[in-house]
C-alpha cells in the first residue's frame, strides 16, 4: 500500500519510539504519581507537574508528531525533525563519552537499572544518526510522491485501545508508594503504550478499498477453453 514505510525506515521510526519514551513516561508519571515523582533530563527537572513539566509535554508533542509523519507517509518536515533528533542523540552521545564516561549511563530507579553508556553509546546512538541521514538523502533523492494517507476506523479503534490504557495506569502509578510492584507494573504498561503507538497510527487498508477488492474477488468468473 502507498505510504507504507520502507525496512529502514521502519527500524528508525522503532528506535525513535524507544528513544523518545524518556518524554512519554515522566509525562505520565508526572500526572499520575504526583509530587512524589522525581525526574530529571536534558537541563530540565521536576516533581509531578511542577518544574520543567512543560518541556515534557513539549518533548511529547513532538515526538508525536515525528512518529506519526513517519509513519504516515513520511512528509515534510519529518525528514528535519528525525535527522535533528537522532543528530543530537549521536552527538551527545559522543561529547558525553569522551568528557563524562563515569556520568553517561541508563539509570531507572524504579526498574533498578544502571547501565553504563560509555562505549556502546556513541556506536549505537552515532550509528542511528548515520542511518538516518542516509534515509533522508535516499528518499529525497528518489522523488516519489508524498500523498497524505486515510485514515481509517482501525487506526482509530488502535488509538482507543491505547487510551483504555489510562485508567490502568492511572491505578497502577497513583495510589502506591514509587518503586514498589504495582508501581513497576504501571512504568511498563506506560513504556508498552509508547511503543505501540506506531502499531496504532501506521496505514491501514481502507475498509471501502478492502469491501471492494472482496467484492471484485468474488465477482470474477472462471474462464473455460473450448
Amino acid at each position: 500500500m502507498a505510504g507504507r514505510p520502507d525496512r529502514l525506515l521502519r527500524v528508525l521510526l522503532h528506535w525513535t519510539a524507544l528513544t523518545t519514551v524518556v518524554f512519554w513516561l515522566p509525562l505520565v508519571r508526572g500526572a499520575f504519581d504526583g509530587p512524589s515523582y522525581r525526574w530529571a533530563g536534558f537541563g530540565f527537572h521536576g516533581a509531578g507537574t511542577e518544574g520543567d513539566y512543560w518541556f515534557l509535554a513539549l518533548g511529547t508533542a513532538l515526538a508525536a508528531a515525528m512518529l506519526a509523519l513517519g509513519w504516515r507517509g513520511a512528509r515534510m518536515p519529518f525528514h528535519a525533525l528525525v535527522v535533528g533528533w537522532h543528530g543530537y542523540l549521536g552527538a551527545g552521545a559522543t561529547w558525553l563519552a569522551l568528557t563524562r564516561p563515569e556520568q553517561f549511563t541508563f539509570s531507572g530507579d524504579t526498574l533498578g537499572i544502571h547501565v553504563s553508556l560509555a562505549i556502546v553509546g556513541p556506536l549505537l546512538f552515532g550509528g542511528f544518526a548515520l542511518a538516518a541521514l542516509v534515509w533522508v538523502v535516499r528518499d529525497l533523492r528518489s522523488g516519489r510522491e508524498r500523498d497524505a494517507v486515510p485514515w481509517t476506523r482501525a487506526n482509530t479503534a488502535r488509538l482507543g485501545v491505547l487510551a483504555g490504557f489510562l485508567p490502568i495506569q492511572f491505578a497502577l502509578l497513583r495510589f502506591d508508594a514509587v518503586g514498589n510492584e504495582t508501581d513497576v507494573a504501571g512504568v511498563l504498561v506506560t513504556i508498552a503504550q509508547w511503543l505501540l503507538v506506531g502499531w496504532a497510527i501506521r496505514p491501514r487498508e481502507p475498509e471501502a478499498q478492502n469491501s471492494d477488492h472482496a467484492r471484485s474477488a468474488t465477482s470474477r468468473k472462471p474462464v473455460t477453453m473450448r
